[in-house]
């Protein structure tokens, strides 16, 4: 505890540190960039699975109380909520700014179908992490790509809450965590199916989570197909599967507007998208996952 203690004030500090910082402003296309060793490095990816998973047995195969507060807030005060958030950004603020659009720059989006096929050049800094990580050890390649998803996909989700956080999100994080999984699936082996996570409810739906952000059916049916081979793993092991039965569900209920708009319409203010009167009339009535339609504070984000 001591020394997990001393881990968090050590990030803590170095994000103090970087506010003073003076960066060039040169921006790198993936390519080419270069990861912040001092920032990106295994006490960091320890550290976000540490944070995530707080005190959950390795083993463990449904998340308890305590991880549903933490994950989704449920039962938490706006207190609480905002004491998380906080953790969140003065431990992994610092990893994000040092990747974000001013740093690190992306190509143009035309279409996910591109992002796949360019996905190991999209994630080539993430991707090089994991294959490095594997090389040493097959599960510390896949913790490690654990830990990248859990930063992309989901501690922006709870630092960035405001509309301009959120066109962040959606248009840079969002792309360098799907195309982070999309190229791991790729790796021989792939650590996205690593055998230690056979079973876990508490892992598994997380990895799959940047298929379910994307506005892109087929993303959202392969996510379905993890969820239901994950719970044919539980099917034994009741509280896995009631849990796993919940990431099913959430998969219907994103694949709903998707299917009728082509697009989240509960994204279209925070992306300057003009609603047309149908997404309007939806959104009256529709589930928005958390995300506000004005300029109130978010909740929690999409999942």
């Amino acid at each position: 505890m001591l020394l997990k203690a001393g881990i968090r004030r050590a990030l803590v500090l170095n994000f103090a540190t970087f506010r003073m910082r003076s960066f060039s402003a040169m921006v790198t296309p993936p390519q080419s960039f270069q990861l912040d060793r001092s920032i990106f490095n295994q006490s960091l990816y320890s550290e976000l699975r540490n944070v995530w998973f707080d005190n959950l047995e390795a083993n463990t195969t449904a998340p308890t109380v305590a991880e549903l507060k933490r994950w989704w807030g449920l039962g938490s005060t706006a207190e609480e909520k905002a004491a998380f958030d906080g953790e969140c950004r003065s431990l992994f603020g610092l990893a994000l700014e040092s990747i974000g659009p001013s740093k690190l720059s992306l190509p143009p989006f035309k279409s996910y179908e591109e992002d796949i096929e360019n996905a190991e050049t999209i994630a080539a800094p993430f991707l090089t992490e994991v294959r490095n990580a594997q090389r040493e050890d097959q599960k510390k390649g896949a913790d490690t790509l654990l830990s990248l998803i859990l930063l992309l996909d989901q501690m922006t989700r709870n630092i960035f809450r405001d509309q301009e956080g959120l066109r962040l999100v959606y248009g840079h994080y969002d792309r360098l965590a799907f195309s982070l999984l999309r190229g791991s699936m790729a790796l021989q082996p792939s650590p996205v199916r690593h055998s230690s996570w056979t079973g876990l409810s508490t892992v598994q739906p997380w990895l799959a989570m940047p298929l379910i952000h994307a506005e892109h059916l087929p993303s959202l049916e392969l996510q379905a197909e993890m969820i239901a081979e994950l719970r044919q793993e539980c099917v034994q092991d009741e509280a896995a599967l009631r849990y796993a039965a919940g990431a099913a569900q959430a998969n219907g209920e994103h694949l709903s507007p998707l299917a009728l708009f082509g697009r989240y319409p509960h994204r279209n203010g925070a992306l300057d998208r003009q609603s047309t009167p149908e997404e309007e009339e939806y959104l009256k009535t529709a589930k928005t996952f958390g995300v506000k339609q004005a300029e109130e504070r978010e909740s929690k984000d999409e999942l």
